[in-house]
């Protein structure tokens, strides 16, 4: 593979981190904590710091930048930082608080003192003559501006002391991970691609990944089915690595099948365990201890977290992939959490395989750790025509009556007074309105959600023999996600919409219409991000709404035969919802011949209802024509899946988008023939109207990208299902005039063989009721 060898690395290893990274890095003791607290927002922390800075008198210096250069005998480390205060008698490290101090866990506390120790440490390495440092951490409250400062008097030695242990325990770990990199890279060099020769396609978007990962570019790649695209991101991100302008690889994918594939490419491309792999997973998966909070006085697992991390650590370089198994049972044998472990080696592992949520979600923390180590990951995004929708998802969110309800049915009186004060907002807000959509925030709603979570622990501290139940860590974490969101959410990308109802049914929601800003600014923290699909197309629309404007966009040829797809559009029928009468009876014939032959056949319906309406008019046979249940568990679609392997002759009824739509592989005779009745537009609805009139008003084709291009894109997802091998060919029917446009201006695949068709080729002679 001469287009992806690198050259050994002999440059001398630098390393950065900043000073809150490894205060944290260093911490060995205290236990992990449940109690969930609305942060300040970053506007509510600037503006506190920027108070108690003018209010202090000369020669007060705030906002002094600070570094120190360690030099171990094999790479160098920049410890870097900005002191928010600098004193005549020693710093001042702020911290915007709701709470005071003596709320505040004291895991947290001597964390924030260990920071303020480091900064003091690296002022007292320049004022060696100066015997006393006075180190205060000032806690102050956002709203009444209250100060809470903590301060201690530590000499010079000690603090340059406990400066130099830091550093030198960093370094210590800084150590194995050189020679951890320094064995990886001439294994990069030698990794053969698992599949010998690589297929020109492949070729092209492994040449394309590559580049995009050593230049700091964005890339976009529409893939066509059978292309391979989970190996050719894998495999040249690898070899990128090697060149060590990337220190790591995060395979993202949303659905739990894209995390299997790549998994199962690291197992055929690293069989010695080179690369150290670890699997994020949600923190339910993970948990040992279902039945306790996530809190040390209560999980073993939880218990004296800090000084397990520390002494484990060295384990991540074990000749292991940590994959959600392994983890489990490391956490198992060493009693630690399975879920914050893999947190927190997700930052040093050289590949991480997860949900997109570790990355883009707002609570998500792992790009943020990565900055402050100077880690420059790669981002991999598989199945990225869904990363609009997800986004979406990502950014929305509800405050919802029967929560609070269910909670304050437990609670003590004193407990249930606070809750109703929650419960009195969600009213007042909601009063009147049904279903009724607004750009006015719920603000008295979200400042008592906010202020429920600030003193959620002194409220169990004044209640000590109430015992919270599981409902009371939710709901702390629906009103911390509610804040949040709210603070992010503008008038531009957002709506509120109001349910009235009884006291359990009332509901606020707050619902993004286009995530593509916030989703930028994730893609910003990283090294570079590859987004791929085999359906990414019209590129402007999934750019625009994916947050990936300045992305280069690739589209590869496929690999496959225009004779292997033999495409039939029907272009004399409507689907349209004023012609939904007529359809049933009018495609009546055309069902009956693909239901009744001796192939598999999937028949995919814009709607439950269409679904309904059409299947009526047919003679099914329930063994060999099954019709989707929307209340299926991922059981009965695994027995389905498995019917299609064994059986032939078989049809499913089916809805696009759905579980069926994508992620699914049944080459061959499993399934040869695809009927799509309909292009798939999203439901007529308010909700997809603003969204539609929001892109209008800034100069976007409104309709196209609410309704016509995700309808589409669900459409060509379907097709795909057939033709999976190079031996095979699929029969794909698309019914509905709008497919013959939609042909004309080129949206439909160009490797495709299209052929025009009437409805009337189908007739009772040809296929009998």
């Amino acid at each position: 593979m001469s287009a992806f060898v690198m050259s050994v690395i002999t440059k001398r290893p630098a390393f950065k981190i900043n000073v809150r990274a490894l205060a944290d890095f260093c911490q060995t003791s205290g236990d992990l904590i449940s109690q969930y607290r609305a942060s300040p927002s970053s506007i509510e922390g600037q503006f506190s710091h920027r108070y108690i800075q003018q209010k202090r008198s000369s020669p007060y210096q705030p906002e002094v930048s600070v570094r120190l250069d360690w030099q171990a005998s094999e790479f160098d480390l920049s410890v870097n930082g900005r002191v928010d205060g600098i004193t005549e008698q020693g710093i001042e490290e702020i911290k915007t608080s709701r709470i005071p101090p003596s709320e505040i866990p004291e895991t947290a506390k001597a964390l924030n003192l260990s920071q303020a120790k480091l900064y003091a440490g690296m002022i007292a390495t320049r004022n060696p003559n100066q015997e006393l440092f006075k180190v205060s951490v000032c806690y102050v409250h956002p709203q009444t501006l209250q100060e809470w400062p903590e301060v201690s008097w530590l000499s010079t030695a000690e603090l340059i002391d406990y400066l130099v242990e830091c550093c030198t325990r960093y370094s210590d770990w800084l150590a194995l991970k050189v020679k951890h990199n320094r064995a990886l890279i001439p294994w990069l060099n030698n990794l053969n691609f698992p599949f010998g020769e690589m297929r020109p396609e492949q070729r092209l978007m492994a040449e394309s990944v590559y580049k995009s990962s050593v230049t700091k570019r964005h890339l976009a790649v529409e893939a066509p089915t059978g292309t391979g695209k989970t190996l050719a991101a894998l495999y040249p991100a690898l070899k990128a690595m090697g060149s060590q302008p990337i220190d790591s690889i995060f395979y993202l994918s949303m659905k739990t099948t894209g995390q299997e594939a790549a998994w199962s490419s690291v197992a055929l491309a690293d069989t010695e365990a080179a690369i150290n792999a670890v699997q994020l997973s949600a923190k339910d998966t993970y948990c040992l201890s279902k039945e306790t909070p996530c809190d040390g006085q209560y999980c073993k697992f939880a218990n004296q977290y800090f000084e397990k991390r520390s002494n484990l650590r060295v384990h991540l370089f074990d000749p292991v992939h940590w994959t959600g198994q392994a983890i489990t049972e490391f956490g198992k044998t060493h009693e630690i959490c399975p879920y914050y472990l893999s947190q927190d080696w997700a930052i040093w592992a050289d590949l991480i395989i997860g949900d997109l949520n570790y990355i883009y979600d707002t609570t998500a923390v792992q790009p943020y750790l990565l900055k402050e180590i100077d880690n420059r990951a790669t981002v991999l995004i598989d199945e990225a025509h869904n990363l609009i929708d997800r986004g979406r998802m990502i950014y929305s969110t509800d405050f919802n009556g029967e929560a609070l309800h269910k909670l304050r049915q437990q609670c003590p009186k004193r407990i249930k007074k606070t809750l109703s004060k929650i419960q009195t907002a969600l009213r007042n807000c909601c009063k009147d309105k049904h279903l009724m959509i607004d750009s006015e925030p719920p603000l008295a709603l979200i400042q008592q959600a906010r202020q429920f979570v600030s003193d959620s622990a002194a409220l169990l501290r004044e209640e000590p023999s109430f015992e919270p139940p599981i409902e009371w860590q939710q709901f702390i974490f629906l009103c911390s996600r509610f804040v949040r969101l709210s603070e992010l959410a503008n008038e531009r990308d957002f709506i509120w919409r109001y349910h009235d109802g009884k006291t359990h049914e009332r509901k606020v929601e707050l619902l993004c219409l286009n995530p593509a800003s916030l989703l930028e600014e994730k893609h910003n923290l990283v090294n570079n991000v590859v987004a791929f699909s085999a359906t990414l197309k019209p590129a402007a629309y999934s750019l625009t709404l994916n947050g990936l404007t300045s992305a280069v966009f690739q589209t590869l040829p496929s690999p496959f035969l225009p004779s292997q797809h033999r495409v039939r559009i029907i272009d004399d029928v409507s689907t349209r919802f004023s012609d939904r009468l007529a359809l049933p009876e009018l495609i009546r014939p055309l069902l009956h011949s693909y239901c009744h032959n001796k192939k598999n056949t999937w028949v995919f319906f814009s709607s439950y209802m269409q679904l309904n309406n059409c299947v009526k008019s047919l003679r099914l046979n329930s063994e060999r024509h099954i019709v989707q249940n929307p209340h299926w568990s991922s059981d009965d679609k695994a027995q389905l899946l498995t019917r299609f392997r064994n059986e032939r002759g078989i049809t499913l009824f089916c809805v696009l988008g759905g579980v069926f739509s994508e992620g699914i592989d049944l080459p061959g005779e499993q399934l040869e023939q695809v009927v799509i009745i309909g292009p798939g537009l999203p439901q007529v609805n308010d909700i997809n109207n603003r969204i539609k009139d929001s892109l209008s008003q800034q100069g976007l084709p409104g309709f196209d990208y609410t309704y016509m291009y995700p309808g589409l894109q669900k459409v060509l997802q379907a097709a795909g299902r057939t033709v999976r091998t190079h031996s095979d060919i699929g029969e794909i029917i698309l019914v509905d005039d709008r497919f013959k446009t939609y042909w004309q201006q080129g949206l439909l695949p160009s490797y495709w063989q299209v052929r025009l068709c009437s409805i009337k080729d189908w007739t009772d002679t040809t296929a009998a009721p």
